[in-house]
């Protein structure tokens, strides 16, 4: 599948992927958006971490998630990503293995479904810890309509019609919601 040289590391959790980071030569990291144990923004930020210490990897996202804004998001702010669904077949897994980095580079996804924002991205995770938008401008300093802004801005680009499908949202990107 790899030619002789490629050291594939797949693991469960980040933590894991760390230690084997730092004492084994990886060339390609394969990672679900989503685990477990970790929630999607800290998947993000280990990945982003990732590329700046060992640039010479591929990193394979392997995920199940199929918004398409969240998708863009990664595509659009990591370089040298590849997004595979797990609804991908075999033969399409396979193909990506065997060709050369150049030819599976990120191809941005600039189409009509729009990219969360950086600072978008970033508003999930105070979505689902805090109940009201007013704790959350008072937490962040900003006035009550920018939080309004970024949850009708998130709302529209997942496609999220109430409240209760944009915290089962937040729920599949592994953010746990207050009770």
């Amino acid at each position: 599948m790899t030619s002789q040289h490629d050291q594939v590391l797949t693991c469960v959790s980040i933590s894991d992927a760390r230690r084997i980071l730092t004492y084994q030569c990886v060339d390609i990291l394969v990672v679900e958006l989503k685990t477990e144990e970790d929630n999607i923004e800290a998947i993000y930020d280990f990945l982003r971490l990732t590329q700046i210490l060992y640039p010479q990897i591929r990193i394979v996202i392997f995920t199940e998630i199929t918004d398409a804004a969240l998708l863009n998001f990664f595509v659009n702010t990591l370089s040298s990503i590849t997004l595979l669904k797990k609804s991908s077949s075999l033969e399409g897994i396979k193909r990506f293995f065997i060709l050369p980095m150049e030819s599976v580079t990120k191809t941005p996804r600039r189409n009509a479904v729009a990219s969360l924002s950086p600072q978008e991205f970033k508003m999930l995770k105070w979505f689902s810890q805090y109940s009201s938008q007013q704790e959350i401008a008072f937490k962040l300093r900003l006035n009550n309509k920018t939080i309004s802004h970024y949850k009708r801005s998130i709302y529209t680009k997942l496609y999220c019609k109430n409240n209760v499908h944009f915290h089962d949202c937040l729920k599949r990107y592994g953010f746990n919601a207050m009770n």
